[in-house]
């Protein structure tokens, strides 16, 4: 009797493995910074028992670093992400900042987010126009420190160090009292459908607040933040009309359905050129 040969079985990955993957992906991205368990576990649709039985068996592999106050990728690969991130989007966020900064005129109120893109934006302004800024980054604030012309509202709450960013109750509050002439909002993915994805609620509920307290409203996002990936925890909806203004490596039918939800102007540079 002849054996039947077989091709070996490829083993699929569970639930679990999946899911620890999709940890260390969420962890890995440089916008991230420390997270909370329960943030995770909400993000995850899992419960914080599961997240924790998850992140120790990624610490036992060196994947995570876990702290008092939460968890982050292991220092290692971290600065491999962040490294290659910044490094492959540097100049895509350049010519968004100088095409944000085009935008300006001398005497505007600019309500500017947090993250690296907006720290760009703050960079390109170059003390060359009279503007007031208000902002809750701290990298950007770094940046218009020097910058005489320009005078900063720094926004007031507590500071998310991880990622540089000031959110909370006071914040919110002062960007209530503030009419803003544009808002640049950064994102860590822009959905058609959800609007501008946030991995806490209070980042969340600062940029819905931002949109409603500007005349014209920019999300700068380079095209990896453009994807059609919605699994994230917190989302601000998009106004019926707010402007886009991204690199020329955007999926163009994603910028279809981003046209769709109200995106106009949408305006794209090519990082070595100027936008079209």
């Amino acid at each position: 009797m002849s054996q039947l040969s077989r091709k070996p079985l490829r083993r699929r990955a569970g639930k679990g493995e999946l899911r620890r993957e999709r940890i260390v992906r969420i962890l890995s991205d440089p916008d991230t910074g420390n997270i909370r368990n329960r943030e995770l576990a909400e993000a995850l649709g899992v419960s914080i028992a599961t997240v924790r039985r998850d992140l120790a068996l990624l610490q036992e592999k060196d994947a995570v670093s876990r702290t008092y106050g939460g968890v982050s990728v292991a220092p290692t690969r971290r600065e491999i992400a962040m490294g290659s991130r910044e490094r492959s989007a540097a100049r895509q966020k350049n010519a968004i900042a100088r095409t944000a900064v085009g935008l300006l005129s001398d005497g505007d109120l600019v309500i500017l987010d947090a993250g690296s893109t907006a720290e760009q934006v703050a960079v390109e302004m170059g003390n060359r126009l009279s503007l007031t800024v208000v902002t809750n980054g701290i990298r950007a604030i770094n940046r218009l420190a020097v910058q005489d012309h320009v005078q900063v509202m720094v926004l007031g709450g507590y500071l998310r160090g991880s990622n540089g960013t000031i959110c909370g109750g006071e914040a919110e509050a002062m960007i209530g009292r503030v009419r803003a002439d544009y808002a640049f909002l950064g994102a860590v993915h822009v959905s058609p459908h959800r609007g501008i994805a946030s991995l806490t609620y209070d980042q969340a509920r600062l940029k819905s607040m931002m949109m409603q307290q500007a005349r014209e409203i920019y999300v700068i996002a380079d095209s990896t933040k453009i994807v059609a990936n919605d699994a994230y925890p917190f989302w601000s909806p998009l106004p019926s009309h707010w402007g886009l203004i991204t690199d020329d490596g955007v999926n163009r039918e994603l910028l279809a359905g981003l046209r769709a939800e109200g995106a106009d102007p949408v305006i794209v540079v090519a990082p070595d050129a100027d936008p079209v």
